[in-house]
């Protein structure tokens, strides 16, 4: 329905927990090949399958991240507080709109649940950004071009034929099964797009000292306690490192890392999905990991204890 909903010109949002999502990850596919904006919002929970469905863990980043069969861009959005959260599904909607990609906003039990004092959003500053075009009678929906982001027409707006297929096709459209011509261009199309999406990932922000020796990395809803734990502890050499985008990467990542002498993961989940990634993309080894997987969230306190004891 949230395919259908963009394809006509709506901007829909889809809201639903792993489970859920996991019934419905075609659908991420269809938008990929038919290069349909598509915005979900990923609950996380315990899993697998119902899990633990009243708790909260940030478990479900790898099944965002390689849902879907084939290669098509994605973004993946994790905010950290309340006012990244109303920030990123704005950039959400707008980079879905602009990439013609899905993006995604994980978030979990414990950020959803939570409440925080925060300033009154400005609505002044906020951009809604629609990228439709109005079609003539030569509209191309698919035409190859240097971005990777072709015109995007809608069914009514204009003289042209918006055609729209789930199988591989040609630049208007319609389906192909030229191997090594047309389709190898609409493959080659379409990945130019993860370069684009990459190239404005939002940068992954630094609590605490700038010179840092010891760096937390972290991601999504654990920002305000590892802030709390920093304040607390007081430490001159301590920072954190916390992606609000956890994919595709900051080109930054690799450099903000490198500075440190000790790296320390903080993540909600059994294996450190989000080092995991890290270690993929920069080969960045983590001294040490502080993970917690029980359905509950760190406390400040533990989190002291843990981070003192690496230290």
């Amino acid at each position: 329905m949230a395919v259908a909903g963009w394809y006509a010109g709506a901007r829909p949002i889809v809201s639903t927990s792993g489970g859920g999502f996991a019934l419905m990850t075609e659908g991420m596919s269809l938008a990929g090949i038919t290069e349909t904006p598509l915005v979900i919002h990923l609950a996380q929970r315990p899993g697998p399958a119902t899990g633990l469905p009243t708790r909260t863990e940030q478990g479900d980043l790898n099944l965002a991240l390689y849902t879907g069969h084939g290669v098509f861009a994605r973004a993946i959005y994790a905010p950290g507080t309340t006012q990244q959260a109303f920030e990123l599904a704005c950039r959400a909607f707008n980079h879905a709109d602009q990439y013609q990609i899905p993006v995604i906003i994980l978030t979990d039990q414990y950020f959803v649940d939570t409440k925080y004092d925060t300033p009154e959003f400005d609505l002044d500053k906020i951009k809604i950004e629609k990228h439709i075009v109005k079609t003539d009678d030569n509209y191309q929906r698919y035409k190859i071009t240097d971005s990777g982001v072709s015109p995007r027409g809608i069914p009514g707006f204009g003289t042209g034929f918006v055609c729209s297929d789930s199988d591989e096709h040609d630049e208007n459209g319609r389906i192909t099964e030229d191997i090594d011509g047309i389709s190898m261009a609409m493959k080659n199309k379409r990945f130019k797009k993860i370069k684009l999406v990459k190239e404005n990932s939002c940068r992954p922000k630094i609590y605490g000292p700038e010179n840092y020796e010891n760096l937390i990395v972290a991601w999504g809803s654990t920002y305000n306690i590892i802030a709390e734990a920093i304040d607390k502890m007081n430490d001159s050499k301590t920072a954190m490192l916390h992606f609000s985008q956890v994919y595709p990467l900051h080109k930054d990542t690799k450099s903000l890392i490198k500075k440190s002498k000790k790296i320390i993961l903080v993540e909600n989940n059994q294996t450190g999905q989000f080092g995991d990634l890290i270690k993929l993309e920069t080969g960045i080894n983590f001294d040490h990991k502080i993970l917690k997987y029980n359905g509950l969230m760190f406390t400040v306190e533990e989190l002291m204890d843990s981070i003192k004891e690496v230290l």
